[in-house]
């Protein structure tokens, strides 16, 4: 099995609503053309999708940030550039959206969201649904929604108690044979080196998840946010799996699964055209430690980014 992550596409940075002028978005349009339009590629994205039909995936995600304010004119243009992967029948696109997608308590923009969000998921389900759980052969897949509005000068996210609950019994159930769990969410649990988010960032209400990574009741947990991938390896092999932002580091977060040996095997796709480029890996585990273990109850079988690129020569499938 073969599944394909990106984050944080941003795009736009504009709309035509004059209501923008009196709440979050403008602060959010000021922020794109003087500092965040000058470091993101939104050409990017077509090379992510020419590489990722190529990589021939079972399965893409998307962990939110699609736009920049929530506009309706971002959101269309959001779809039109994801269009090639909803259409695509040899795999299945999942998005959840990110905290840049729900940015204000307006009704048309949260109504652009809705329906942006059953689009992208093909209308198999709506943004009231999650979180939900999503089951392929060997894998079961836990989708959050941790974003909702938030004061000017915050971008963290909750995590309701109602998913949490819902998340916990999910997680109690026992394994099928082989099964791998993953999480996805927009927001990391930590920063690459472990350190707590600051309060501006930051999950709340994540317990939940960073019992459930500790433990070993799910795998990996994919994530966007922060805009610079990077790897946080856990001592059990769980591991949480940032993809940073797509137009801005041009990162794809490639996962291999093989039913035959029980293990996973991470490796970075470059489409920014500048070259692979170190991503902060594994701050728990000491430079080079492997994190390749045998399969066991409650833990899968890891490796490092590092340890992916020299077993995958070349990224070729």
């Amino acid at each position: 099995m073969r599944i394909i992550h990106f984050s944080d596409i941003h795009m736009g940075g504009l709309t035509h609503d004059p209501t923008a002028l009196f709440d979050k978005r403008l602060l959010g349009m000021v922020n794109y053309y003087l500092r965040r339009h000058r470091h993101l590629h939104p050409e990017y994205v077509e090379r992510a999708i020419s590489r990722i039909l190529a990589l021939a995936p079972d399965l893409v995600i998307c962990s939110g940030d699609i736009t920049c304010i929530g506009s309706r004119e971002e959101f269309a243009m959001a779809r039109r550039r994801l269009a090639p992967l909803v259409r695509n029948t040899s795999f299945r696109f999942v998005y959840i959206p990110g905290n840049h997608d729900h940015y204000v308590p307006r009704h048309r923009c949260h109504r652009e969201l809705h329906d942006t969000f059953a689009f992208l998921n093909n209308n198999r389900f709506g943004l009231p649904d999650l979180p939900l759980e999503i089951e392929r052969p060997g894998l079961r897949l836990f989708l959050l929604n941790e974003c909702g509005p938030t004061s000017p000068l915050s971008s963290a996210g909750h995590l309701p108690q109602d998913s949490a609950v819902k998340l916990e019994a999910w997680l109690r159930e026992p394994r099928k044979p082989g099964e791998k769990r993953l999480i996805v969410g927009h927001y990391p649990l930590r920063q690459a080196d472990n350190r707590q988010l600051s309060w501006r960032r930051r999950l709340y209400g994540a317990e939940p998840l960073e019992t459930a990574l500790a433990q070993g009741t799910v795998d990996i947990l994919l994530c966007g946010h922060i805009h610079q991938p990077f790897i946080r390896n856990l001592p059990n092999a769980a591991m949480e799996i940032c993809a940073g932002s797509l137009t801005l580091a041009g990162k794809l977060n490639v996962l291999d699964y093989s039913p035959a040996t029980g293990r996973f095997r991470q490796f970075w796709e470059d489409v920014s055209g500048h070259g692979p480029s170190p991503v902060p890996s594994g701050a728990i585990l000491s430079e080079g430690a492997p994190s390749l273990k045998p399969a066991g109850a409650g833990q899968a079988s890891l490796m490092n980014s590092r340890q992916g690129r020299e077993a995958h020569p070349g990224h070729t499938p």
